[in-house]
């Protein structure tokens, strides 16, 4: 299992419930962190409480960028900020998301290619930028946080799905390339998590009913099972029961259908 003491990995989203989950227990193992999001204030009061709690340990706090990767220039400014922090880092976590609740035609056309930008393009835009750094070098691991939507596509959350879809066949198309150089990919497949995501506004007509409690996943939970996937290699992890449930279901749908042409 790969060791992450003195590792250094940058993570985007850093300031929502997720980001500073991975924050903590990446800490926990040692490794060295550089924090990234657009909210300047939580973030900055993430990084300092995170950096106050392990001040003592073996990981650290290397530092936090504040940038809006919606956009090429926040693109560009994250990859500066973190190559002149630490340089090309060991892992790159794409974990910043936004989601859009409602029907896709009631949506608000800057809203959902923000989501786009944030959740699909960011991370192949970053990827891009750090990626010859980690072939050159020889290793390097980069993360992408899909979603149980990335594979079942999900109503009244198209451009999540979209995005998610986009993600997740990104990820394994690079994997593909990437073979014998060094350099890993992991996709991660969350079921719905308790995190602030959930509470993101609906637009237009849909009635949108709210989630049941005893069906949102514990964020420790799946970010402690995602990293454990991170540290094996795999290519596809899937954290928690629902996720893994709703895998082998869609796996068994694709067999029946294929079976029935």
């Amino acid at each position: 299992m790969k060791d992450l003491v003195g590792k250094t990995i940058l993570i985007t989203g850093a300031a929502g419930g997720l980001g500073q989950e991975f924050a903590r227990q990446l800490l926990r193992l040692g490794a060295m962190v550089v924090l990234a999001d657009s909210q300047e204030e939580r973030l900055e009061n993430a990084a300092r409480e995170l950096d106050t709690a392990f001040r003592n340990g073996h990981g650290r706090v290397l530092g936090f960028i504040v940038s809006d990767i919606s956009e090429v220039s926040g693109c560009v400014a994250l990859y500066n900020g973190c190559m002149s922090l630490c340089g090309t880092p060991d892992m790159l976590i794409n974990n910043a998301g936004l989601i859009n609740y409602g029907y896709f035609h009631e949506l608000p056309e800057e809203r959902w290619k923000t989501l786009m930008g944030v959740n699909l393009l960011a991370p192949m835009d970053l990827t891009y930028r750090f990626l010859p750094g980690m072939v050159e070098r020889g290793n390097g691991h980069i993360v992408f946080l899909s979603s149980v939507a990335g594979f079942s596509a999900t109503a009244f959350g198209v451009p999540y799905s979209c995005s998610k879809f986009g993600i997740r066949g990104f990820g394994m198309a690079l994997s593909g390339e990437l073979k014998g150089k060094g350099v890993l990919v992991t996709n991660i497949y969350p079921w719905w998590v308790k995190t602030e995501l959930l509470k993101s506004p609906g637009y237009g007509n849909a009635k949108l009913r709210p989630l049941p409690r005893f069906l949102m996943n514990d964020p420790r939970k799946v970010v402690a099972e995602s990293i454990q996937g991170i540290r094996k290699g795999k290519l596809h992890v899937y954290p928690g029961i629902f996720a893994k449930g709703a895998d082998f279901f869609s796996r068994f749908v694709h067999i029946v259908s294929a079976q029935a042409r």
